[in-house]
């Protein structure tokens, strides 16, 4: 049998870019065979090709979905927060339908109140979200509730960058990761943005610059090889300022990230040291 792509026991990855081609690397994901972890791991595997043949590889695969997808909902959301040029919020891309909840409060220097955001003198802003629906990606479905409690800071004045710190919690139900449907898995993750540092002018900096996202996820399997077990795990995602984030799972690299993922589609690659142009 032959597979256009090799899950590994931390994550799924992807076929590296041809260097002769140059084309760019490829999602890990076909749409029409979806993220199927479970189909290669019941449809056995060709020569060459490793599959997620324990519930720990399982796991792994799916809370790498589940947190990739999250943290670039993060980053879209930190994109409406601030005006832009005008005034104007942006209008970030998601993957998912929405209910959302949304508060604002502006702070000046002193930490005072404002009732509207001042460009020169709004030193920080606090933005508590909470959404719900559902989100589909390529072999990606899951029904979500997220909760998000941030702070953006270095507003004041004519910034060059602005640091984004806070915390939250997401729920995941009915989260399927392939297209037959032999396992659907359960998750609850905590979250911490530490340090996420975004520069103002987005055409010459389009990525964050520095900082981290971090989930501690536990996510269920049910229907697996043993039934129904529950795994934990540390996902942290690091931004270097290229378009590719690291995605690390209890400290090891799993994956990264593609930033400039297309809404709907798969935004996990195969991990690969200096992607991007990063040291």
């Amino acid at each position: 049998m032959n597979t256009p792509f090799e899950i590994s026991a931390s994550g799924m990855n992807e076929r590296p870019t041809s260097p002769r081609s140059g084309r760019r690397d490829q999602p890990l994901l076909t749409p029409t065979s979806g993220m199927v972890l479970v189909a290669v791991a019941l449809a056995g595997c060709a020569e060459g090709t490793t599959a997620p043949d324990s519930v720990d590889q399982l796991a792994s695969a799916a809370v790498a979905a589940l947190a990739a997808d999250a943290a670039l909902e993060d980053l879209a959301t930190m994109d409406e927060v601030v005006p832009g040029p005008g005034g104007a919020f942006a209008a970030p891309q998601r993957a998912g339908n929405f209910e959302r909840e949304r508060t604002v409060t502006y702070y000046d220097a002193a930490g005072a109140e404002q009732d509207a955001f001042d460009a020169l003198t709004t030193a920080s802003i606090r933005f508590v979200l909470s959404i719900e629906g559902e989100v589909s990606r390529e072999g990606f479905f899951a029904s979500v509730e997220r909760h998000r409690d941030t702070r953006v800071t270095g507003l004041l004045g004519e910034e060059e960058t602005r640091t984004w710190n806070g915390e939250g919690d997401s729920r995941w139900e009915r989260v399927r990761v392939n297209d037959e449907g032999e396992h659907s898995y359960e998750a609850e993750a905590s979250l911490v943005i530490d340090d996420v540092v975004r520069a103002v002018d987005r055409v010459a900096h389009p990525w964050p610059l520095s900082g981290t996202i971090t989930r501690a996820v536990e996510i269920t399997i049910t229907n697996g090889p043993n039934g129904d077990e529950t795994r934990e795990r540390t996902v942290v995602i690091t931004f270097d300022g290229t378009q590719f984030a690291t995605l690390t799972i209890d400290g090891e690299p799993a994956n990264d990230i593609d930033l400039e993922t297309r809404e709907g589609r798969n935004p996990l690659r195969r991990h690969q040291p200096g992607r991007g142009g990063r040291p």
